[in-house]
């Protein structure tokens, strides 16, 4: 007998097959990864693992300023850690798919650890993801403090309190979901339509913004530890700067960012 569909029927049937295919497209986007780093690559300042899912190849890129090094657990179970160049500089982790880097939620980060320590972890904006948190001797997960600042991340920041702290920290299992990835024309357009002046400067600059909102400025140095930041509660105008009280002649980063994109530039102070 062939099924007859009243209009309340057809409604319901559209209503459920739209569902399923945005179920489907949310699903395609939200990819699931855990790198191990078992089959981490060290390339000296750097680690790499590749993770191939499907056409897809994820790569996650571990810097840091000192030596990385991977270490043996046993069986194969390796983790990343760095020797005592640099102690105080954190881990800076990003993940690209096929050579674009991508936003990502952050699930959790297991550790090993030969003493106790402190460990904090922030996103790109340096917001906090885990207070600094003592880790007693053994194994385990890092505790994420506040979730809201894990979710649609481009960078994941490990961070020891003192100078034995990543020396006797290993980490691996990092687990996230892939959430998007990052618009080159996004950057390239963020890039192209704010300027830092003057470069160099006595540390008095301007933020020239050609109409884009701009939600946060962070001031780092060449290692990554941020030395200051400011929210701009997207701003679209120039924005006047006075870093003059904070930095000592040299050179620093400053990572601009909209809603959609961030970019990074060197800027020298004199």
């Amino acid at each position: 007998m062939k099924k007859k569909y009243t209009l309340k029927s057809k409604v319901l049937l559209c209503t459920l097959l739209w569902c399923g295919l945005l179920l489907s497209s949310t699903n395609s986007i939200a990819q699931n990864i855990n790198f191990t780093i078992d089959t981490a690559v060290d390339n000296g300042t750097s680690i790499t693992e590749t993770v191939v899912i499907g056409p897809d190849t994820y790569v996650l890129t571990v810097f840091h300023s000192g030596n990385e090094e991977l270490d043996n657990l046993g069986g194969g179970d390796l983790v990343f850690f760095h020797s005592a160049i640099d102690p105080l500089t954190p881990h800076m982790l990003s993940i690209t798919k096929n050579g674009v880097d991508v936003i990502f939620n952050l699930n959790s980060v297991d550790y090993d650890t030969l003493g106790a320590g402190f460990i904090s972890l922030t996103n790109q904006d340096s917001d906090v993801i885990s207070s600094s948190t003592n880790y007693a001797l053994g194994a385990g997960t890092l505790v994420i403090t506040n979730p809201a600042n894990a979710l649609s991340i481009t960078q994941l920041n490990i961070i020891p309190a003192d100078n034995d702290d990543l020396n006797d920290f290993g980490f691996h299992n990092i687990n996230i979901d892939i959430v998007d990835t990052l618009s080159i024309d996004d950057a390239s357009f963020l890039e192209q339509n704010v300027q830092v002046v003057p470069n160099p400067s006595n540390g008095k600059i301007t933020l020239k913004n050609s109409g884009i909102a701009l939600n946060k400025v962070v001031v780092s140095d060449l290692n990554g530890r941020t030395i200051t930041s400011y929210d701009l509660n997207g701003i679209t105008v120039d924005k006047a700067v006075d870093l003059s009280s904070v930095l000592s002649t040299g050179m620093y980063l400053m990572t601009i960012s909209s809603e959609k994109s961030s970019i990074t530039k060197k800027i020298t102070i004199k």
